[in-house]
């Protein structure tokens, strides 16, 4: 059967959706309206949810601390374009204190215990995470049918890794008059998919991915490896570690 797009991490998030406090100097309703847009409805509601979980655990945080634990939210909502400063402030915060790690791991959804443990992982695997290390595991699903809920009006059918991490490109379509290309950023809390204009295509996109002996299309980067599977796409923890 064919998967809806989904990320693992967020399988067994029971998303409050509160309405966000009021805090000098921050707009966190225009930053949440921002990740919505972006992002879907979906992911503004993990935003919202995560982010006043973080601050109820500090009342009266000052600016930079409001502005640390949105960045947080807003990545772990699944909007990986705030990986880089969200990891930078995290290292930040758990050098000095603050904020605080209980609000910390409220804002990643984490135990407290695995929060420094988690940003060890993210600085070797954008896709590491506590408990999602067991070799094969699925971590997210890409893509879909366009009739239903996914952005393809073909199934792909090449993939290749990017020149940057967590960079994929995909062909779907097997012809001229269906061939797209698209480009997938993604991580593991969640992934934008853009449609290349014509004069970006990849030539050779269709031979630059790697078939698996089952004739499968895929390709790997540093932590994970995607996969085609009917009109989607599975991003997997790799096999092997070598």
């Amino acid at each position: 059967m064919t998967q809806r797009p989904h990320h693992v991490v967020n399988n067994d998030v029971v998303v409050s959706d509160p309405a966000l406090p009021e805090v000098t100097e921050v707009d966190l309703a225009l930053s949440s309206s921002r990740i919505e847009s972006l992002h879907g409805a979906a992911a503004g509601a993990r935003y919202r949810h995560f982010l006043t979980q973080a601050l109820a655990n500090v009342p009266g945080a000052d600016r930079d601390g409001v502005l640390t634990l949105a960045a947080l939210a807003a990545w772990r909502s699944g909007a990986p374009a705030f990986r880089t400063d969200a990891l930078r402030r995290l290292d930040r915060a758990l050098a000095a204190g603050s904020p605080t790690l209980p609000a910390l791991a409220a804002a990643l959804g984490l135990g407290e215990g695995d929060v420094a443990p988690f940003a060890a992982q993210q600085r070797h695997s954008r896709f590491g995470w506590p408990e999602l290390q067991t070799p094969g595991e699925l971590l997210a699903v890409i893509g879909g049918f366009r009739g239903l809920f996914g952005p393809w009006l073909a199934p792909p059918v090449a993939v290749s890794a990017g020149d940057r991490p967590g960079i994929f490109l995909i062909r779907t379509g097997a012809d001229g008059s269906t061939a797209e290309d698209w480009q997938l950023t993604v991580d593991v809390f969640g992934h934008t998919l853009a449609r290349l204009p014509d004069d970006e295509r990849e030539p050779s996109a269709s031979a630059a991915h790697r078939t698996t002996e089952s004739g499968v299309a895929e390709a790997s980067v540093t932590g994970a490896v995607l996969r085609i599977r009917g009109y989607t796409a599975e991003l997997r923890v790799p096999e092997t570690t070598g």
